[in-house]
This record gives structure tokens, C-alpha cells and sequence, in this order.
């Protein structure tokens, strides 16, 4: 953090909160057409060293720390995440269930909002980074997506919602994947973003 403020180191110097929104959304979209035109700058891989590439790719601009393993704790809403020595436990399963599902190709249509539900949440605990992990998941499950002929029309989709169906699937009491599958479930398309 900037001393005396809440707003991030950031490279671009920049003290409040808004600036720095709108300076991250501006960059973040030159990032993702270069990411768009040229899919293979970040390796795919389908695990934690494709989300940090991803995060480097889009935040590069942005943080020293684009890229990098968040090392220290973290909560929003009152929701922690996982504790930052232990972030590659989740990140671990999520790249197994991955790989053991041929990257999604051999789950079938009926399971697969379901089966993309899971592997948010999971890809959500581990809050990987500081700042920038849902638009890095983003890019990640349409890149995932996009192997099997799949996308997610994430532009259909009130953001609110997102973070509702997220928020209940990481209830400590009563927690339920039945919103965040369901979106997906809205989100899927034939049109895979690469």
C-alpha cells in the first residue's frame, strides 16, 4: 500500500483509488488484445504457472508484483481467502481436476456448468494475487474453454451477480455452488473468445 492511503503500489504513481481503477481497466484492455492476438505470449498450461503468466500479461503495466504469488492475507466482504503459504494446495486440485478432465473436453454437456462452478470457486479461494484475480480467471477459463470448441459470453452478465454466486459458494455456513453453476450455466456458448 501507498503510506497514508488504501490504494496499491502501483508503477504509475498514482495515489487514489479511481485513478488507478481507470488507469488498470485502460491497460488491462490493450492487454487483452495483444493476449487475443497472440493467445500462446503466456503458455498454457492450465495451472498456477498459466494464472501467473496470465496475471503478468495483463498487469504488467501495472504492479512490480504482476505475475507474482500474493504474500499476504487477504479478505473481501468479510470472506478470506486461503492463507498466502498455503495457496498452491488449492491451485494444485484445480489444475489436476483440469488435467484429468482433458481440459474439460471429456466433461459432458450436462456437467459442465457444473464442473466450471467447481473449478471457479476453487481458482476464487486461492486469490492467488494482491489484486486482478477475477479478470485473470476470466481470461483463464476462456482460454480453457476454448479448447474444447467452448465459450463464456462474460459481457452478457451483470457483474453483481458474479460476486453474489460467489459469495454463496464461499459461505462458511450454507455454502452452495447452485448460483455460480447456474450462471455459468447462462454464460455458456458455442463461440469460444480464442
Amino acid at each position: 500500500m501507498i503510506p497514508g492511503t488504501s490504494v496499491l503500489a502501483n508503477k504509475l504513481g498514482l495515489t487514489t483509488s479511481a485513478e488507478l481503477r481507470d488507469a488498470e481497466n485502460d491497460l488491462l484492455e490493450a492487454r487483452v488484445a495483444e493476449l487475443r492476438a497472440s493467445p500462446l505470449i503466456v503458455r498454457q498450461t492450465f495451472d498456477a504457472a498459466h494464472l501467473c503468466g496470465l496475471h503478468r500479461q495483463l498487469f504488467q503495466d501495472v504492479y512490480e508484483w504482476a505475475g507474482q504469488l500474493r504474500k499476504v492475507g487477504i479478505s473481501r466482504n468479510g470472506e478470506s481467502f486461503v492463507p498466502p503459504s498455503n495457496i498452491m494446495q488449492p491451485l494444485s486440485h484445480f489444475a489436476q481436476r483440469i488435467a484429468e478432465s482433458n481440459r474439460l473436453a471429456d466433461v459432458t454437456e450436462a456437467g459442465l456448468a457444473a464442473e466450471i462452478a467447481y473449478l471457479y470457486d476453487y481458482a476464487n479461494y486461492a486469490h492467488p494475487f494482491r489484486e486482478g484475480n477475477g479478470r485473470t480467471q476470466r481470461e483463464f477459463f476462456d482460454q480453457l474453454l476454448a479448447c474444447s470448441g467452448r465459450g463464456l459470453a462474460w459481457d452478457t452478465i451483470d457483474m453483481k451477480r458474479l460476486h453474489e454466486a460467489c459469495h454463496q459458494a464461499r459461505k462458511e455456513v450454507d455454502s452452495d455452488l447452485g448460483l455460480l453453476e447456474q450462471l455459468f450455466a447462462d454464460l455458456l456458448t458455442d463461440d469460444p473468445a480464442y
